[in-house]
């Protein structure tokens, strides 16, 4: 008997079999197997401009356990937050991101990284996550519980998004600063003369947060550092605007509506 018909077939049953509904379907999927799909339409942003002083930096939510979808009986099949339920698979998230400047006759510099958290992270207390987050993540001041309780980011639903001061001279001389609010330092970018940075893509989601469950969130950090640049004191330069979009599909493990609001 040929080689090839002997195993050749086997070998395809078997890539069949490791191959999981999860994985299925590009960005403009439907259905993934035999499960529905829950699009996220996300807007990230207050007023579609959302204000980042000289000095400050803010954390915008990619994806959050928060334990729900945020989608309803009246509409199973979608949700405008980036929030996912427990057992959730997320795989990639489109952004369409636009920085621009307040002031265009100077020039603005703009750091960008990344916060990961999972499970195995989530046990912070609240003096932690200013150590190791300044304090871009954590607790609401609405005072809905954090992740020290019982996992779920911000429950009751996403605050919102609040500056804090930071400069790169702190995060680079702190190191729990660099482990946990990664890439920082490395992209950094000078906005001029009124060009914007602009970037459409899709980014993979971390292998830690593409599943929803305890402690898991991923959040895009920005911090606007302008003063040195324009020659002023720390905190005097002008500031940026940032527009943020996303948009990902859930798939959830429990069948549609996952909760209804």
């Amino acid at each position: 008997m040929p080689y090839g018909r002997r195993y050749g077939r086997r070998r395809v049953y078997r890539r069949g079999q490791r191959r999981s509904a999860a994985g299925q379907g590009g960005m403009r999927a439907e259905f993934s197997g035999n499960q529905q799909i829950i699009r996220h339409s996300v807007q990230n942003t207050i007023i579609n401009t959302f204000n980042i002083e000289d000095g400050q930096a803010c954390a915008f939510p990619l994806l959050v356990y928060t334990g729900k979808s945020e989608n309803s009986t009246a509409n199973p099949d979608q949700s405008s937050q980036a929030t996912y339920a427990e057992g959730s698979r997320v795989n990639h998230i489109q952004t369409q991101m636009q920085i621009t400047q307040e002031d265009a006759t100077k020039p603005n510099g703009v750091y960008i990284g990344f916060i990961s958290v999972s499970f195995s992270d989530a046990m912070l207390d609240v003096a932690n996550m200013a150590t190791n987050f300044n304090d871009l993540i954590g607790i609401d001041s609405g005072g809905n519980s954090n992740i020290t309780t019982d996992g779920k980011f911000y429950d009751g639903g996403l605050p919102s998004i609040t500056p804090r001061d930071m400069t790169i001279s702190e995060y680079l001389l702190n190191p729990q600063k660099r482990h946990w609010i990664r890439g920082l330092a490395r992209n950094k970018f000078t906005l001029y003369s009124g060009r914007p940075i602009v970037n459409n893509q899709v980014l993979p989601v971390p292998r830690q947060n593409r599943r929803g469950q305890f402690g898991s969130g991923w959040w895009m950090v920005i911090l606007n550092e302008s003063g040195a640049l324009q020659g002023e004191a720390a905190g005097s330069g002008t500031d940026i605007n940032v527009s943020l979009q996303s948009f990902f599909k859930e798939i959830p493990l429990q069948a549609a509506p996952v909760t209804d609001t």
